[in-house]
């Protein structure tokens, strides 16, 4: 490894662990703004690059402008302010991609529709159900149902993972996972993410015993594989678009997607954990 790559990447990444820190910790008013920030990102560099597949750009704007307004409704949803503005964001993107489908004339118009309903579902609704996962106990009157627990525990079971599966693979890994996917993951670097990832939740056991060691652990193991396969998942993406990063935005780790691709399948993977054995 590069010592100066090394450095770029440790430096850009603990920048963003502050950022990500101060969205949850910061209540859920610091929580619509940074990951909102971070949702309006992560469209503009998918559809940037899936559009190259049509031969007409996708509406980047108005698929951001809808991100962000589910977004928004989900929080209004959860607060019991507005109970009609999500389905009626959710039908009224659906309603103006069916419209262009038939006022539009172009011959890919079934590209563009996909792949802006995809961005939604890969995307929004991961962060969205973030949210959700934050309200999930509401044994906290004084923040509004508001916990940040899950959210940390989610976040560094997730960081915990790659670290360790990076510096463990680029040291020690000999067998490829996945090679025709991601070349530079190994079968070493794999395993031990998962290792420590279980390490981290016993710490967690022991600093909030709310929930029991192997609870801490199934959550952690649910975290860990999921974000592998995001992981994957986006190595795909990039490869089938062939491009090397998402974006240039973080040194040493390319766009804000190429950071929060664990997340997006860990998120529904690790709120469905809960709800089904923690709730």
């Amino acid at each position: 490894m590069n010592l100066k790559n090394l450095l770029t990447r440790a430096g850009a990444g603990i920048i963003y662990i502050l950022v990500i820190l101060l969205g949850v910790l910061g209540g859920r008013y610091s929580f619509l703004a940074v990951f909102g920030i971070i949702l309006a990102m992560g469209l503009f560099e998918f559809y940037r690059m899936v559009e190259k597949d049509t031969s007409h750009a996708i509406s980047k704007i108005f698929n951001i402008a809808h991100g962000l307004l589910l977004f928004v409704s989900v929080y209004l949803f959860l607060e019991e302010t507005s109970l009609i503005l999500l389905p009626v964001s959710v039908l009224g993107y659906l309603l103006m991609l069916l419209a262009s489908a038939i006022f539009i004339r172009r011959q890919d118009i079934l590209h563009g529709i996909i792949y802006s309903v995809f961005g939604q579902v890969y995307i929004t609704m991961p962060l969205s159900l973030l949210m959700v996962l934050s309200y999930s106990n509401q044994h906290h009157p004084q923040t509004g149902g508001y916990d940040w627990v899950p959210l940390i525990a989610l976040f560094v079971f997730i960081w915990v993972n790659d670290t360790a599966a990076y510096f463990i693979g680029s040291l020690t890994g000999k067998h490829k996972l996945i090679p025709h996917i991601s070349p530079k993951k190994s079968v070493e670097g794999f395993i031990a993410g998962i290792i420590f990832t279980l390490l981290a939740a016993l710490i967690f056991a022991r600093l909030y015993p709310e929930y029991t060691s192997f609870q801490w652990m199934g959550f952690a193991l649910v975290v860990a594989l999921s974000g592998t396969i995001g992981d994957l998942f986006e190595s795909l993406i990039k490869r089938t678009c062939s491009v090397k990063d998402a974006g240039t935005l973080i040194p040493g780790h390319g766009g804000i997607l190429d950071r929060i691709d664990s997340l997006l399948v860990a998120v529904p993977a690790a709120y469905l954990y809960l709800i089904i054995f923690l709730v």
